[in-house]
Parts: structure tokens; sequence; C-alpha cells
């Protein structure tokens, strides 16, 4: 079941954690891009063993993107994900709607920590920090599962 505005109201301060109350929507939350660096992929990678290379930037206020590059954003928002809840993270239609484009992302029940998004730019354009560019549709699960997620992205891992 995918929750509504007042469950989600619910989850700030427990599972949202540097929430913005306004960022509460009507069956989600918008989710945006923070920290002190932002990221850009620059490849090479041999996966599994060899992960991307990436060239790290200063995000003081405004973040650069050059077409047709991915960057790798921090968001402000931290999760604290139960066992009972996933959730689904897209980009945000207005973002589309101007050239940018990011893979849809599960955030597992059990995963802790600030979530890394990717996104790439169809055009020269720029980010704001502190900017919504993400929308998370929280899904509670038919029972708590027995396998929550301790991966090595848990707490937040860049790459």
């Amino acid at each position: 079941m995918i929750l509504p505005h007042q469950d989600i109201r619910e989850l700030l301060g427990k599972v949202i954690i540097n929430y913005s109350e306004q960022n509460v929507r009507e069956n989600g939350y918008d989710l945006r891009i923070c920290g002190d660096k932002y990221y850009e992929v620059l490849g090479n990678a041999e996966l599994p063993e060899k992960k991307s290379e990436v060239m790290s930037f200063h995000f003081n206020e405004v973040a650069r993107l050059k077409p047709l590059k991915t960057y790798l954003f921090e968001t402000c928002e931290e999760f604290r994900m139960p066992d009972n809840l996933a959730a689904l993270l897209t980009l945000r239609s207005t973002m589309a709607r101007n050239g940018f484009q990011a893979p849809p992302t599960v955030i597992d029940a059990g995963y802790q920590g600030k979530i890394t998004v990717a996104i790439t730019s169809f055009y020269e354009s720029s980010l704001r920090k502190g900017m919504a560019t993400h929308h998370v549709i929280f899904m509670e699960l038919k029972k708590p599962t027995e396998k929550t997620y301790r991966g090595q992205y848990q707490f937040g891992k860049i790459i």
C-alpha cells in the first residue's frame, strides 16, 4: 500500500530526518539535494570489480552541469527505514520537463543514511543547493521483511 500524506507526516523525524514539512506531498515526499560536494561521473567502470571514476566539485549554492554528463548528489534528508517500509525514488516531473533524467531507485527496508542520487542533464544547466529534485513514494510491506538492507551503500556512501 502506498502511504498517503497524513501517514508520511507521521514519518517526519522518525524515518525521514532533516526533513522539510512543506515537501510532504499528496502521496510522497519531495527530496532535496545538499552536501558540500557533488560529483561528475567520468566512467571507466569495470563492474563489479571497479567502480566509475568521479571528479568532485564544491557545492556552494549552485551546481553547474554539462550536457550529457551524469552527476551524483547527496540528499539533505537522511532515512531510517524500518523493516516494514520500502520506498521508490523517481525524478520529479518538473525536472524531466526541463531536460533532466534520473534512474528510479529503491530505498530498501532497513536502509539507514542519506541517499546518493544520479542526475543526467541533456543541456547545460544549473541546480541550486536545497532544491527538490526527486519524489519518494513510500510503500508499506505486507509484513516486516526478515532480510533488511545491509549492503555497501548503508549510511550514504557515494560510490
